[in-house]
């Protein structure tokens, strides 16, 4: 149960577990120099979709082991194979070594993502659930904010390999944290078999669940269009509207504040909403809010101000969507809770891979393709929950 006014240590350690994701991707970039110069070679980008494609596939593992072995067991394990993979990137001899030493990371980090939202529902109910992915969201917007600083200052005075050195330490602290901190959560009496055929049944229930699928998508294609702003904004604050690689830095800053009071109007809002009216009314915002700032750069040279505060309703209103959706997709499967966490998962991070991949194609720094694709991912969401309705209590 989570209590009005103090913060369970244990939604604490979730959120620093999640949050390994996104800090091993943010906290290397500031390395990306060095590393070509010392491998004299280009694509170190190419570790960072190595890295995505491990995460998105290797949640569909823990998943199944968690429903049958517990959450813990597999949590220790994903957390030493990401030791691993960290200290194998810091030994790396080569870019082909480091891409591959990347996929290993990611494998163990996903467990973390996967095994926290299962623990949520296994302790919640999807209305408290609902608090829950919202705090949650709040603590893991905290990586972004500071994960490429801290990478900075740990590159310019250890070297790029000092990184790895660093989350090869932060992953020995979360296995100490879990033991002293985390209980069992899978109920003892729901112990789900663990084989090929057993795990295909769990997940062809999942996917004939179109009520599943639509919260799942809603979830997916919104953070795809925060994805899409990711990938495309150095492109056009920097080149287009001149900011400095500093000053995007603060940018990137105060989008994940602007996560965190989301976050805060979720929490407030559900004192009198139930998830599934909040989601029915603020599922459809950030397209409403994407179309006028798509309108709007298609037609006009749009000031910066203009474009950075819809921008940040965009994410407000995004922020708004993912943990109602993510609570209501898991609420009717606590027999499968991991399985269930990891289909979510594992199509919440293809999907905004994809859209970013499209976006590098047809990317050419202008505010109007960008606007467009953060459209899409928002259109996306809605069409997906209105699409989940028809097999929805």
């Amino acid at each position: 149960m989570l209590s009005s006014h103090k913060l369970p240590s244990w939604l604490l350690l979730i959120g620093a577990m999640t949050a390994v994701g996104p800090v091993t991707i943010d906290m290397y970039l500031p390395g990306f120099p060095e590393i070509e110069r010392e491998f004299a070679t280009q694509g170190v980008e190419k570790t960072m979709s190595a890295y995505l494609i491990g995460i998105a596939l290797g949640q569909l593992v823990y998943g199944p082991i968690s429903d049958r072995f517990g959450r813990k067991p597999p949590l220790y394990a994903g957390f030493a194979l990401y030791a691993l993979g960290s200290l194998g990137c810091m030994l790396s001899s080569s870019m082909t070594m480091l891409m591959s030493m990347r996929v290993l990371q990611a494998l163990g980090a996903c467990g973390g993502m996967v095994i926290g939202r299962a623990i949520i529902r296994d302790r919640c109910e999807p209305h408290e659930a609902a608090r829950a992915f919202s705090i949650l969201m709040a603590i893991v917007a905290l990586g972004p904010i500071l994960a490429p600083s801290m990478g900075g200052v740990v590159v310019t005075a250890f070297g790029w390999r000092g990184v790895f050195v660093f989350q090869a330490l932060l992953a020995v602290l979360l296995v100490i944290s879990m033991h002293l901190v985390l209980t069992e959560s899978r109920d003892p009496n729901a112990v789900r078999p663990f084989s090929v055929p057993a795990v295909a049944v769990d997940y062809r229930t999942l996917i004939r669940d179109r009520a599943f699928i639509g919260y799942t998508l809603a979830g997916a294609f919104g953070m795809a269009s925060l994805f899409a702003y990711v990938t495309g904004a150095p492109a056009v604050l920097i080149e287009g509207y001149g900011l400095s690689p500093q000053q995007f830095g603060w940018l990137l800053g105060v989008n994940g504040f602007a996560f965190m009071a989301a976050s805060r109007l979720n929490i407030v809002a559900l004192r009198k909403r139930t998830p599934s009216q909040l989601l029915a009314r603020t599922v459809w915002v950030p397209a409403i809010i994407g179309s006028v700032l798509t309108t709007l750069t298609l037609a006009f040279d749009v000031p910066l101000w203009l474009f950075v505060a819809l921008q940040l309703s965009f994410f407000v209103g995004v922020a708004r969507v993912t943990p109602h959706a993510a609570a209501l997709g898991l609420g009717p499967y606590a027999h499968i809770a991991g399985a269930a966490s990891a289909m979510m998962g594992a199509l919440q991070s293809t999907i905004p891979v994809l859209v970013g991949f499209a976006l590098a194609y047809y990317n050419n720094g202008e505010p109007a393709t960008l606007a467009i694709m953060m459209t899409i991912g928002a259109f996306g969401a809605g069409i997906a929950y209105e699409w989940g309705k028809a097999n929805r209590s």
